[in-house]
């Protein structure tokens, strides 16, 4: 097994300061102008079988290095969750290739004009807009707020959508409210009867984290996916997949992916 003090790409310190200067003085982002939508994605069904990335992209602070592995990841998928997507409506743009449509969920806008948030990248336009679900409260110190993105899919040979959920959690807070965090969600979705994915970076930074979670998603059927030969520490495995109504062909982390703080999770999976 590979040791991921080896491989994973370091953060440097002079980007991570000016990034960190912009956040002293932000403003939140209002419900009615949360989530921005580009791209032109065809609109249809997505198949049964389809591929998938989870990747928290660090705010695109890796530069020209990172835009080439984002190419990367988006190439031949399906459907893709991205978490710390900092950008402008310019920047959506680059962020959505030919053939797709980029749905991104605000939380907070810097004093440069950067919005952070999490933002879904898909082949297939949803079958219906996005909701954006802020967590309980802010980090202590930036008063910055994470958020979740709730989108509907329709698929081949089913009545029912496939519910994607898009997630990054609050870092500061304790595993109980972890959980509440997340029944804030479910509340949302639990009347969603067909099959549902639940990815993201849920900051499960220790064995307390990802009881709750598994606890708390349990209640409406789902499942969180154990990937084998996972390279992560236990207080590194931050981002997480769970499912329901869904048979997982294929899930890893991709280790090949330097230009970021997280590697991402790729999984090929198979609606039921």
């Amino acid at each position: 097994m590979t040791s991921n003090k080896k491989i994973r790409a370091k953060r440097p310190l002079a980007l991570v300061l000016e990034s960190m200067k912009h956040a002293f003085r932000i403003s939140h982002v209002a419900e009615k102008e949360a989530i921005w939508q580009w791209g032109e994605a065809k609109t249809g069904e997505l198949p049964r079988t389809i591929d998938i990335g989870i990747w928290n992209i660090w705010k695109g602070l890796g530069g020209d290095d990172f835009l080439k592995e984002y190419q990367r990841m988006v190439q031949d998928r399906h459907l893709l969750l991205f978490q710390e997507a900092l950008l402008t409506l310019k920047l959506l743009a680059q962020y959505a290739p030919d053939g797709y449509a980029a749905h991104h969920g605000a939380t907070y806008r810097r004093r440069d004009g950067y919005r952070d948030g999490v933002m879904t990248v898909s082949a297939v336009a949803p079958d219906k807009g996005g909701k954006r679900i802020l967590c309980l409260a802010p980090e202590p110190i930036f008063k910055t707020t994470k958020a979740t993105l709730v989108t509907n899919f329709k698929v081949q040979g089913r009545e029912q959508s496939l519910c994607v959920v898009n997630t990054h959690a609050t870092l500061m807070r304790r595993p109980s409210t972890a959980a509440r965090e997340l029944e804030k969600v479910i509340q949302y979705i639990s009347s969603h009867n067909g099959p549902i994915i639940y990815g993201g970076d849920f900051n499960t930074f220790s064995q307390a984290y990802i009881h709750e979670a598994d606890r708390a998603l349990a209640a409406i059927g789902l499942k969180r996916v154990e990937i084998q030969g996972d390279p992560r520490s236990s207080t590194n495995a931050l981002d997480q997949l769970y499912v329901r109504g869904i048979e997982i062909l294929e899930a890893k982390i991709d280790t090949s992916f330097l230009h970021s703080d997280h590697f991402p999770i790729t999984a090929k999976i198979r609606i039921e």
